[in-house]
């Protein structure tokens, strides 16, 4: 009880702090010179003296003039949510009721890791008026943080004394993963890439049979596509033009195991998941699918039911956006019983995991071949960064040797490992970490244009 008395009281005078300024300082540096010079020809005192009431006298009326006018209200602004790795803006406004113009320092407490792009910032506030200062955040982190109060120093009227003050300006934030390959789905980016019409339709026997409309014939259209009645109708050539099947079922797997954890730069092989993942499930919602979504690591930690619509994708996000990788075994067997009691139809089944990973090659490899007696499989890793330098380097030493020698052997195994998912029917996509999203993306407008599902 005693030390919790002893907390607030430091925290209270913390925040109702009488902080001296430069000036004031230096005014009595000042004050202090004089002084001893005037000892040299006025022995009774009385200049010194002088000068120190009237250093008193203005230190007075500073501190009154900080006691009636100093109170400030702040207040903090900011999106509704952050992405994680990038620049959101954070706006920090302040109201006096003084009528002088007044200097303010301002400090936030930000959650605990987050870059800022400014720790301090001054303003100059005209009487009576509002001022803000605006600062940028970085967040390393997805998930809720929070942030705590706002601190201000308000300098007097002389400004010699400045009052901390602070205001309980606590609000919990949420940190999304990057939603850039989302908002580049939702304004039609890929869309052209999905649509089979114009005069370069690509023909192939996957080319979809939902009918999507009627155009004029060109030379490379195959001639059983020629709709007859509407030929007749126009006087000249018609052909039919369809498009992939819509409506179909993608089922969408996030390994959370401790192979996830691993970090390339400042984010984790789960934060470029889950990513790939939301991007992975705007381009199928667009398209009319209906996307579910399992979490896992040796356990279950997330289910959404499928869905469709832009509803489905904020239940999505809301769903994974804090998923954190635990320091467990992914369970592969776990995670496909699960998905098999769930999902009954055919799917395609995209596995953000590891595929490379060779502790769990074998089960690995064997779950798939479960999932694919009735389902398309298709598995997502990024390469191994790290090990791609060790390749590239160039030996200079007999431990580099080894060094290259070594990555050049893991390689060549991660290799054969995902050439074999392949042999077995897996759609297998290993790109570089800063890809993933866009690759997935263009995967996906490649089964479907080829009617895989």
């Amino acid at each position: 009880m005693t030390s919790l008395t002893r907390s607030r009281v430091r925290l209270w005078f913390r925040d109702n702090a009488w902080v001296p300024t430069p000036r004031l300082l230096g005014w009595t540096g000042v004050g202090v010179g004089v002084s001893l010079v005037a000892f040299l020809w006025d022995t009774t005192g009385w200049t010194p003296l002088i000068c120190l009431l009237i250093g008193l006298i203005l230190s007075v009326v500073d501190m009154i003039s900080l006691h009636r006018y100093g109170k400030v209200e702040l207040k903090r602004s900011h999106p509704a949510f952050f992405e994680i790795g990038e620049e959101n803006p954070v706006e920090l406004t302040v109201h006096h009721q003084a009528p002088y113009a007044v200097r303010c320092i301002l400090r936030d407490d930000f959650p605990q890791g987050f870059q800022v792009s400014r720790r301090e910032m001054k303003l100059t506030l005209t009487p009576g008026k509002s001022a803000w200062a605006e600062y940028t955040i970085r967040p390393h982190r997805r998930g809720i943080h929070r942030f705590e109060r706002i601190h201000a120093r308000v300098s007097g009227r002389l400004g010699l004394w400045m009052r901390q003050q602070s205001a309980d300006g606590g609000d919990e934030i949420r940190v999304y993963p990057r939603l850039k390959e989302v908002r580049r789905v939702r304004s039609g980016i890929y869309k052209k890439q999905l649509a089979t019409e114009g005069p370069h339709v690509r023909q192939s026997p996957g080319r979809g049979s939902d009918f999507s409309h009627i155009r004029d014939y060109v030379p490379d259209d195959e001639p059983r596509l020629i709709n007859w009645m509407a030929t007749a109708r126009r006087g000249k050539l018609a052909t039919n033009v369809y498009q992939p099947e819509q409506g179909q079922h993608v089922a969408i797997l996030i390994d959370c195991g401790r192979v996830m954890g691993v970090k390339d730069g400042e984010l984790t092989r789960l934060d470029r998941a889950v990513e790939a993942v939301l991007a992975f499930a705007a381009i199928a919602l667009e398209r009319g699918d209906r996307v579910s979504l399992l979490a896992f690591s040796n356990r279950i930690l997330r289910w959404v039911p499928p869905g469709k619509g832009r509803s489905q994708l904020q239940r999505l996000v809301e769903s994974c956006f804090d998923l954190e990788p635990e320091f467990v075994e992914s369970g592969y067997r776990i995670a496909v019983e699960t998905l098999s009691f769930r999902q009954k139809r055919r799917a395609l089944v995209a596995l953000f995991t590891d595929a490379g990973n060779l502790t769990f090659a074998d089960e690995l490899t064997e779950q798939l071949a479960v999932l694919q007696r009735r389902h398309l499989v298709m598995t997502v890793t990024t390469q191994d960064s790290l090990l791609d330098r060790e390749r590239n380097l160039l030996p200079r030493e007999v431990g580099e040797v080894f060094r290259k020698s070594v990555a050049e052997e893991m390689k060549a195994e991660r290799t054969d490992r995902m050439n074999l998912l392949k042999r077995r029917g897996t759609v297998v996509l290993d790109v570089r970490p800063g890809q993933l999203a866009t690759s997935v993306i263009h995967q996906y407008i490649d089964i479907k244009n080829r009617a895989l599902l």
